[in-house]
């Protein structure tokens, strides 16, 4: 009794590579995020120890500027996240029925949605770094 064939490659190992990377693609905008918020809560921190800046005309360009990296980086890597929750589901889900591949395919959404995320956190690091984080 032979195993029915199917096309040649393995799908148990699939959903776990898959895992590892989008789990090391947080960690890489992870990293970012916290090195743009160390950032901008320094150059806060610093305009706010001037003497009477408190009551000054309000935060500066630069610190707006790095506010705002900052905000999109942390919306950025939210997306990412909660796209690798959902894509890790659908694979762990499709290795049991694995009748065909085309039902674990990762949809051009997804795809999509998950590359501009990575570019908008890529130019938020970018930026900051330009405002002199």
């Amino acid at each position: 009794m032979e195993p029915p064939q199917r096309d040649g490659r393995d799908p148990g190992l699939q959903p776990e590579r898959t895992a590892l990377s989008w789990r090391r693609t947080i960690l890489s905008a992870i990293a970012a995020d916290i090195f743009i918020w160390r950032g901008w809560l320094h150059a806060l921190n610093h305009e706010n120890s001037r003497p009477g800046a408190l009551f000054a005309s309000g935060p500066s360009v630069h610190v707006i500027g790095l506010g705002v990296c900052a905000m999109v980086a942390c919306l950025t890597t939210l997306v990412v996240v909660g796209l690798a929750v959902c894509r890790i589901k659908v694979l762990h889900a499709g290795v049991e029925d694995l009748d065909h591949a085309a039902g674990i395919a990762a949809s051009a959404l997804t795809v999509r949605t998950a590359s501009a995320a990575i570019v908008a956190l890529a130019v938020a690091a970018v930026c900051a770094i330009a405002l002199g984080m």
